[in-house]
């Protein structure tokens, strides 16, 4: 312990003979710290925390782009998920892929694929009013089948099931009729009948899809009459299983509809599999089993980071329309049903159908693609068509489904690579995605392939 420095009589200062020993000279310097001390001490503390900010920095970008990939990453798995799950119930309850029209053109039948659409075709239903347009160079895929409602048996060995009108029931004279669709069928299983009951209370003009228990590509489109169908009451002709302890009531319906008459009823027929303008195929007069057919249309719905503002950003949706079959009236007449959302951010939707002329199981792809592989619509050569040479001489197979994505806001510190085509459709350098501000945005591609399984 140091000894204590005596005070001068006064009791001030030490005196200077005292102050002047080294003990005390010790302890003045000890009373703060140097200008230079100072500095350094500041120069490291601002090192620590600009370090430390950086490293939240960093982290804060590193969390901004994960987030950014992760919403792509969900983008591309809704878009892949419905598009798929649609795609492959395409022709549920016998709708071929290919229809042979009246006039000896073939058309598209289950799957229909616009390819590349351009401006001044670009709307989704063509000629409609208020139709939402698809971004230029994307294709629009139409599907359709019994997608949503049950597949219903009817009693064919039942000669009252199926009456046509004018009579006698001449199918290809047909204008009109009614079918009889029973609570259960003639094997005592049940069927729910709210799907037609709430068509015909809802007074919807719905597709009845009918198919002939002879041959399924024996089929015809009709148009439903809910002011003459009958939902109330049992029917005589069906009859309810003996082990149902409660009979349903109605124990059947009675579906009128219109062969022709109307706009919507030729547009139906015409998708029938009959070989003339007008009436039912000829050797139509029973019926196996029918539905409510359905048409659903993908496309890529132009849209910007500010809604209706070109000078933003892109921000494109994958959207579903739904359509009258065959026609190009939204469904029920509402142009609401033509913009249903279903994926944000989807910047391209390509289609390619895998058709097997030679009958081998494989579908093969040449590398690069060109016209003469078993893929149609991987190739600018393709001629997207419904008989084209390939589809005309086997069933089609597969669709390959292609979507590519964008981030939602761009990454001002990222330069995407150019793209240059995905499937048949080949981008230009003035195109969005390649320009300074589209390669800003972090892109991803998923494509998949589907089995159709119904037709």
């Amino acid at each position: 312990m140091r000894p204590a420095i005596p005070k001068d009589e006064t009791g001030g200062e030490p005196c200077p003979a005292i102050a002047s020993r080294p003990e005390f000279r010790l302890r003045a310097a000890e009373r703060g710290f140097t200008i230079i001390e100072m500095t350094i001490a500041l120069f490291v503390t601002a090192e620590v925390i600009l370090a430390g900010l950086a490293l939240f920095d960093f982290h804060n970008k590193l969390a901004r782009v994960q987030t950014q990939v992760s919403d792509m990453q969900q983008s591309l798995r809704v878009a892949q998920y419905d598009l798929v799950r649609m795609t492959r119930m395409a022709g549920r309850g016998g709708f071929p892929a290919v229809l042979q029209s009246h006039a000896g053109v073939s058309s598209w039948g289950g799957v229909a694929v616009r390819s590349n659409v351009a401006a001044g075709a670009d709307q989704v239903a063509i000629g409609y009013s208020g139709s939402p347009l698809a971004v230029d160079g994307t294709d629009i895929l139409a599907l359709r089948g019994v997608f949503t409602s049950p597949i219903y048996q009817v009693n064919s060995t039942n000669a009252a099931s199926l009456t046509l009108a004018p009579t006698p029931n001449s199918p290809t004279t047909a204008t009109a009729g009614t079918v009889v669709v029973c609570a259960y069928t003639s094997t005592g299983v049940a069927q729910n009948l709210g799907a037609l009951i709430t068509a015909v209370q809802g007074g919807k003009s719905e597709a009845i899809m009918m198919v002939s228990p002879l041959n399924d590509a024996l089929f015809a489109v009709v148009e439903l009459n809910p002011a003459a169908s009958t939902v109330v009451g049992n029917q005589a002709s069906c009859t309810v299983p003996s082990w149902v302890a409660t009979a349903p009531n109605p124990n059947g319906i009675v579906l009128a509809f219109n062969v022709t008459g109307d706009a919507l009823a030729v547009s139906f027929q015409a998708m029938s599999a009959t070989a003339s303008n007008q009436g039912l195929p000829a050797a139509m007069t029973t019926v196996a089993w029918l539905g409510i057919l359905e048409e659903y249309r993908y496309y890529v719905r132009q849209d910007y980071f500010v809604p209706g503002n070109a000078a933003t950003d892109w921000a494109p949706h994958l959207s579903r329309a739904r359509l009258f079959p065959g026609t190009e009236t939204a469904y029920q007449g509402n142009v609401a049903n033509l913009q249903a959302d279903v994926a944000d951010n989807v910047l391209d939707l390509q289609i390619s159908l895998g058709v097997d002329p030679n009958g081998d199981g494989v579908i093969t792809e040449s590398n690069p693609p060109d016209d003469k592989d078993e893929w149609l619509g991987n190739s600018i050569k393709d001629v997207l068509t419904p008989f084209n040479g390939l589809v005309s001489q086997q069933p089609l197979r597969e669709v390959r489904i292609s979507t590519l994505v964008q981030a939602g806001n761009r990454d001002f510190q990222y330069v995407g690579p150019l793209l240059t085509n995905v499937e048949d459709h080949v981008y230009k350098p003035t195109d969005f995605p390649n320009t300074p501000q589209g390669r800003a945005h972090r892109h991803r591609l998923l494509q998949t392939v589907v089995g159709l399984r119904n037709m």
